[in-house]
């Protein structure tokens, strides 16, 4: 298997409110441990997010969006891939 095929892109993941069933956003992110946590919230006025709020645990080693996009901490750039500590490497 190609190092593609291991990993997980939150861009090809919809989270949808079980409350409301809308799609739900992306609104924070956060690193604990080995695992990069993605915060989504309703954007409506019908759903509290303190109720209805979803984290998706993505381990760390296994995020291809958090790695190789450049717009986020420890993102990749010009095709590298990323680390925590924003500093890229050859894919």
């Amino acid at each position: 298997m190609s190092e593609q095929e291991n990993t997980i892109n939150i861009r090809n993941i919809s989270i949808k409110c079980a409350n409301c069933n809308a799609y739900q956003t992306l609104a924070a992110f956060a690193r604990r441990d080995d695992w990069n946590v993605y915060t989504y919230e309703c954007e409506n006025d019908t759903c509290d997010p303190a109720v209805t709020r979803t984290y998706l645990e993505v381990p760390a080693d296994l995020d291809e969006f958090a790695r190789r996009d450049p717009g986020w901490r420890g993102g990749g750039r010009h095709g590298e891939w990323g680390d925590a500590d924003g500093e890229g490497e050859d894919a």
